[in-house]
């Protein structure tokens, strides 16, 4: 902030940065349309200050609904879009034109790795590029996790990265739709992850075809409420009403992730499931 303000006024600054995502050596920052003529000087600047990074993009259009690509362009530095990021004692290759990847995930994906147990079987049904299920397998030992994803760029992605990781036979790549898989992984889950939440909702039938007898589901929701509280009420209240009659729940507790907008919410609610109302 101190840097640019040779560039912004005090006030633009409040409204021309919103956020930065550093992903390995790459920055991205959302810029209102109204500084488009100062972008590349914007784009020069973080350069400079932040240290490491080699590359500066804009985000110029939202993830999209699909495969939740988010559009960029290119502002300062080396125009590549490639990247490699560590977290958690794991590395990772990353597009950030061709896969949807956050840095700001970091401490689900440590805290879902901390709950996952030696030996159990996962099923991650959004994997990405493989971030939270490699650091699941790594951190939880004997731990197997079936990673599916349905961005052809992702599964390209997650190949090298369980390999660079060396979790070859521990996490499992799939290329597919999730639901393409209710059959083939019926009823081998321990542990169920579902960090889409555009689709969590739509997508429970599916989660639950993958659970054994009694699984744990991670789901991540998007929910509006006037304060944390009221948005992770109205996220576990929908997620009682889907589940009444069809599943008994041991244990239900939803958390605040950030916040994605006014009043919206990003959740994550964890779930203890048996079969059997």
């Amino acid at each position: 902030m101190k840097a640019l303000s040779g560039i912004l006024t005090a006030e633009d600054l409040k409204e021309a940065l919103t956020g930065v995502d550093v992903i390995g050596d790459i920055a991205i920052i959302k810029i209102p349309k109204s500084y488009e003529k100062k972008k590349h000087e914007i784009g020069e600047c973080l350069l400079r200050e932040f240290a490491g990074v080699r590359s500066v993009f804009s985000q110029n259009s939202p993830a999209s609904a699909g495969d939740r690509v988010r559009g960029i362009e290119w502002l300062a530095g080396d125009d590549r879009s490639a990247t490699i990021y560590s977290e958690h004692g794991c590395k990772f290759k990353v597009d950030v034109a061709r896969v949807y990847f956050s840095p700001r995930l970091s401490f689900e994906r440590h805290r879902i790795a901390s709950l996952t147990k030696q030996g159990e079987i996962v099923v991650n049904m959004f994997a990405g590029v493989g971030t939270f299920s490699i650091i699941m397998a790594k951190t939880a030992g004997t731990a197997k996790v079936y990673s599916i994803d349905k961005n052809p760029d992702a599964y390209s992605l997650m190949l090298e990265n369980v390999a660079i990781n060396k979790m070859d036979g521990r996490v499992i790549p799939l290329l597919g739709d999730a639901k393409d898989f209710g059959q083939k992984l019926a009823g081998i889950a321990d542990r169920v992850l579902m960090p889409l939440p555009e689709l969590a909702i739509k997508y429970l039938p599916v989660a639950l075809s993958f659970m054994k007898q009694k699984s744990h589901i991670h789901i991540y929701l998007h929910k509006r409420g006037n304060t944390k509280k009221d948005a992770i009420d109205v996220g576990i209240g929908e997620l009682l009403a889907k589940f009444e009659g069809l599943m008994k729940i041991n244990k239900i507790e939803g958390r605040t992730v950030r916040s994605v907008g006014r009043r919206l919410y990003q959740l994550a609610v964890d779930i203890d499931l048996e079969k059997g109302a």
